[in-house]
């Protein structure tokens, strides 16, 4: 059987159509799983390269924590402090003509050796008043952070604002020498 040019050509062109069909139904998944471990191989290196970074700032991060641990207010063991952070609250609010209407103290707070008392109360007053408050609790550092803040105008007198405001104050206690 003699074959002419033409049909060996379409032989040929059918047998490279046949020939990569087969090479990507078997190829596909295998370039498919390969770029899926690049990915994941770059994702890996980022978490290495920030897992590094993060060893190599251990020592900053470990003196600014000493740092912070020595700015925290420590209080003996057993004593109440919220009569005393109340006083201190009501005091800064007073420096700052900003009427503290009802304060509500949240139950002592154990987080590791740390300890937190968060205190709501309802305030009102003009909104300078509010911003020189909020500076000069900001102004205490990391001992004062406040929560949660809302205000609304007071009915009746467009100068005047009140609303809720949640403090949270993070203390240490002392070691019970034994």
């Amino acid at each position: 059987m003699k074959m002419n040019p033409r049909e060996v050509r379409l032989g040929v062109i059918a047998l490279i159509a046949i020939l990569a069909g087969l090479t990507y139904w078997l190829g596909e998944p295998r370039f498919r799983a390969w770029q899926e471990g690049q990915r994941e191989l770059e994702l890996l290196q980022r978490r290495r390269d920030l897992a590094q970074r993060m060893l190599d700032q251990t020592d900053d991060l470990e003196s600014r924590l000493a740092q912070l641990r020595e700015a925290l207010p420590t209080y003996p063991r057993g004593t109440d402090v919220t009569a005393q952070i109340l006083r201190s609250l009501q005091s800064t609010a007073d420096e700052h003509n900003l009427v503290l209407i009802r304060r509500e103290p949240e139950p002592e707070r154990r987080i590791g050796d740390l300890y937190e008392l968060a205190i709501t109360t309802s305030w009102e007053g003009n909104l300078d008043a509010l911003v020189r408050f909020l500076y000069a609790l900001y102004a205490q550092g990391a001992t004062v952070d406040v929560r949660q803040l809302t205000v609304s105008p007071v009915q009746g007198s467009p100068d005047r604002l009140r609303g809720n405001l949640t403090v949270g104050y993070a203390y240490s206690r002392q070691e019970d020498n034994v």
